[in-house]
């Protein structure tokens, strides 16, 4: 007689959406009447870690997995779930996807869920999922990982889960813990790692567990352009960074690089999966270039990305210094490599490179962050990048707490330079951003209004948690609005829809 296998699900949670009203300056006019959501809804998001995790369970026989997400499954129903009092302003907290009882079969099912929370505003609706699990089936246990969980694994583990991973799934601490029958009770035994996974065992994501793998049609952009078509999934090549910029959580971290075979075995997977547009997630992708060996496999590996027909973007941004060379020379081959694009005559599907996040981070304080080169370098490289023929650019600054006037003014006219630039370069949309710190990373031990436990979904890009060092909370929050719609309308514009938008 066989042994009874583990049963595991993986649940993709609902995401946040926060609107906001209760506008009455007059530079405000637009949000008056319907108020505005703070930042982009991601709906339907592929989730990016779940399927990798269930090829390293299933690894095991003893193993049995399944996914369930959440928020595509519903992915246009919205719930009000609390009302937050934010410095005058009212924000509506609203959970998007499914109700949690639509889990109610996958619960009863299982011995093990597994949940990734890489979002910190996301962490409360982790809380009230954890919780509605254990009320529903209490024997049930939690397994929990992520960046937000490699941080806090305490909070999370309050929070109601079982086990908290602070690195890559572990399969061989999961199944003594799984085998042990019930939860450890030595103190700090439920927090397991870090642990790496050897990297060319994370190429054949379980795409095939995904029910709805055709409804992934979102970016964490916002609306993707014309010809490129879905599924759209999320990829890394390269991991780590050991730059220092305070506010990543990545910062300072090992860096891997992938093998040029194991690389294009992963693209291979993903084709017969039919993914068709990949968002890469490599925490500092062109750091590859800089290995021995590392930018003939940068050319290689875009190549046969071409070859295989896939669209592609860069949502978590570049180091674009690394695209001058040695000679401080602009890296042709490169640029065209990552940027340049086909529209493919048997499809009319774009064919390589439709948008590049590409993080500014400050006009004023470039001496923070030894990764940016001097404003004339970056301006020879995004006047090149413009010129690729790039569909979409986004540009990002982060407002510090230590912000001052001239901190507003400096990004504004550096905004408005860098305008001027990218329209006498081509014909590329743009989206000029402007975001505020969130507490994370070295941050996480600064003084904040509203803390991580009582108001998660405040910590994010787009209003401040704390008082900055001059101006008080909502007075950072309408300065940034003020600048924002100065230097770019549409996107301004865009909070009455939740989608971003391109001037």
């Amino acid at each position: 007689m066989g042994t009874a296998k583990t049963r595991v699900t993986l649940i993709h949670h609902p995401t946040v959406a926060l609107k906001i009203s209760g506008f009455t300056d007059p530079d405000f006019e637009e949000l008056e009447g319907t108020g505005g959501y703070l930042g982009n809804v991601y709906r339907k998001i592929i989730p990016p870690s779940l399927p990798r995790v269930a090829d390293v369970l299933e690894r095991d026989p003893s193993n049995q997995v399944d996914i369930l997400d959440l928020r595509v499954q519903e992915s246009d129903h919205e719930e009000i779930y609390r009302t937050i009092d934010w410095e005058g302003y009212r924000i509506d907290v609203e959970r998007v996807g499914a109700h949690f009882s639509a889990a109610d079969e996958a619960i009863e099912d299982s011995d093990w869920i597994g949940m990734s929370s890489h979002f910190t505003f996301e962490s409360g609706v982790i809380r009230d999922l954890i919780a509605y699990i254990k009320k529903r089936k209490p024997s049930v246990k939690v397994m929990v990982g992520g960046a937000d969980v490699k941080a806090r694994p305490q909070d999370y583990l309050q929070m109601g889960a079982d086990l908290a991973f602070v690195g890559d799934f572990d399969p061989g601490a999961f199944k003594s813990h799984a085998a042990a029958g019930r939860p450890l009770t030595v103190a700090g035994s439920n927090v397991l790692g870090p642990y790496s996974h050897p990297f060319p065992e994370l190429t054949s994501p379980s795409f095939e567990k995904l029910k709805h793998l055709a409804s992934y049609s979102d970016s964490h952009d916002g609306p993707v352009p014309e010809g490129v078509s879905s599924p759209i999934g999320f990829i890394y090549f390269t991991r780590g960074c050991p730059r220092e910029c305070n506010f990543c959580e990545s910062r300072q971290s090992k860096f891997e690089a992938l093998d040029l075979d194991s690389s294009v075995k992963m693209l291979q997977h993903y084709q017969q999966a039919g993914i068709h547009t990949l968002n890469f997630a490599d925490d500092n992708l062109l750091l590859l270039a800089a290995r021995k060996g590392g930018r003939q496999d940068l050319l290689d590996l875009f190549a046969a990305m071409r070859e295989m027909k896939f669209a592609w973007e860069f949502p978590n941004g570049l180091e674009i210094g690394r695209l001058l060379d040695s000679h401080n020379e602009l890296d042709d081959d490169v640029m065209n490599a990552l940027f340049s694009h086909t529209i493919d005559p048997e499809t009319n599907r774009l064919v390589g490179a439709y948008r590049v996040y590409i993080p500014v981070e400050t006009f004023d304080r470039r001496g923070d962050f030894r990764k940016l080169r001097s404003v004339q370098d970056q301006n020879r490289i995004l006047s090149r990048i413009a010129a690729s023929g790039l569909p979409e650019l986004d540009f990002g600054v982060v407002i510090p707490p230590n912000a001052t006037e001239e901190t507003f003014e400096h990004t504004r006219e550096g905004y408005q330079e860098l305008r001027e630039l990218i329209s006498a370069s081509g014909d590329a949309k743009a989206r000029y951003a402007v975001f505020h710190l969130i507490p994370i990373a070295l941050f996480r031990s600064m003084p904040t209004k509203y803390s991580v436990w009582d108001f998660p979904e405040g910590w994010n890009f787009y209003f401040p948690v704390y008082d900055g060092d001059h101006f008080s909370a909502r007075q950072l929050f309408e300065r940034r609005l003020r600048l924002v719609k100065e230097i770019d309308y549409e996107n301004f514009v865009s909070m009455t829809r939740g989608q971003y938008g391109y001037s």
